[in-house]
C-alpha cells in the first residue's frame, strides 16, 4: 500500500509540473499583434471613436 501511494505521489507531482511549464509556457507567448504582423499600415495616432476630443 504504501509503494501504490509513492506512486501516486509521483505521477500527482509530475502533473503539476507538467501544468505548471503549460502555464508558464502561455504567460510568456504575447496573444497581442502588431500592425505589421497583420499587414496593415501602423496609424500614426489613436482614433478614440466612443470619446472624441472636446475640441474641434
Amino acid at each position: 500500500m504504501v509503494q501504490n501511494t509513492a506512486v501516486f505521489e509521483d505521477q500527482i507531482s509530475a502533473y503539476e509540473r507538467r501544468m505548471k511549464a503549460e502555464e508558464d509556457a502561455a504567460a510568456a507567448r504575447s496573444p497581442i499583434f502588431t500592425y505589421s504582423e497583420l499587414g496593415l499600415d501602423d496609424p500614426s495616432e489613436f482614433h478614440n471613436f466612443m470619446d472624441p476630443p472636446a475640441t474641434g
